[in-house]
């Protein structure tokens, strides 16, 4: 009895000392999220918003009070189809629901020459860190923005969000 109390308290003391947050990281789950939304760029306006909601996802659902962090991995853009002038395009990010004056410009100015198109190619970022902090909620608004006179351009998108989660939370 006595050397049954004693081991007990022994590992009592060591799990006091060194703490289960090695158990709890290790319990970590981490899955991705990918969502797609084709932008049609047309003339020096603004697009119709994409509104990104994260709850349609099962995992983003069935983890939604446990998790620990989301990056956005990529977002990659392609042109498919140029009918116009050459111009450019930008992409904003906003709150979700939010009005295009409120959004803020997140990724390095797309240039394109007259009737040229482009296969899938990553943005390069401006403001990650303001993409990702309207994450945490779950959900944020898009938008695509064309200038140049001309520009008639289809710009489907796809964004890959790293998720980790743990159930232990």
């Amino acid at each position: 009895m006595k050397r049954t109390l004693l081991i007990l308290s022994v590992i009592l003391s060591f799990g006091s000392i060194s703490g289960c947050g090695e158990i709890k990281d290790a319990a970590d789950i981490k899955f991705d999220i990918t969502k797609s939304h084709t932008f049609y760029v047309q003339g020096s306006a603004t697009t119709l918003f994409y509104d990104l909601n994260l709850e349609d996802d099962e995992n983003y659902k069935k983890y939604k009070g446990k998790i620990r962090s989301m990056e956005i991995d990529s977002i990659r853009y392609a042109i498919t189809s140029n009918a116009g002038g050459g111009g450019t395009a930008d992409f904003y990010a906003g709150s979700y629901g939010s009005a295009f004056p409120a959004a803020t410009k997140v990724a390095q100015t797309i240039s394109f020459a007259a009737f040229e198109t482009r296969t899938e190619t990553n943005v390069e970022w401006i403001n990650k860190a303001f993409l990702e902090s309207l994450l945490n909620g779950g959900k944020l608004s898009l938008w695509a923005v064309g200038s140049g006179s001309g520009v008639n351009i289809i710009l489907p998108i796809t964004i890959k969000i790293k998720v980790t989660a743990n159930p232990l939370e």
